[in-house]
């Protein structure tokens, strides 16, 4: 190696180290965090998401509750419970735990099973008073 490649070859080290002191700092363990913002928005939303059924919200007066039999009425119409995918929600946003939360006269939002059928069963409710 001649001097003068030597000298130029030091050079760049001395003003490359720095540099690459720098992008290490912004290193992640799956590379560079602009590599990893282009992963976030050039990453389509997966089939299954974009796939998933919307949950429509209904509002109402509970009539009475029955557990034994896994029923609700509300606004006089019998509905079933779902009996393993039923969550409960209070007024403040915490987890009750199921349906035994419930009393009839409260006030309700709703959503049933998704699907067509007639007779599907409520899987969520948010219990407003």
């Amino acid at each position: 190696m001649t001097r003068r490649t030597l000298g130029t070859t030091l050079a760049a080290l001395a003003l490359a180290g720095p540099l690459a002191a720098q992008a290490a700092m912004v290193a992640g363990p799956g590379g560079t965090a602009e590599q990893g913002r282009r992963m976030v928005f050039d990453t389509p939303p997966s089939a299954s998401a974009a796939s998933a059924p919307a949950l429509d919200l209904a509002e109402g007066r509970l009539d009475a509750v029955d557990l034994a039999a896994g029923r609700v009425v509300i606004n006089g119409r019998p509905v079933a419970l779902h009996p393993q995918g039923l969550r409960v929600i209070g007024g403040a946003g915490q987890a009750l735990a199921g349906p035994a939360a419930l009393v009839a006269g409260q006030r309700v939002r709703f959503a049933l099973e998704p699907g067509t059928a007639a007779q599907r069963r409520i899987v969520l409710i948010f219990i407003e008073r």
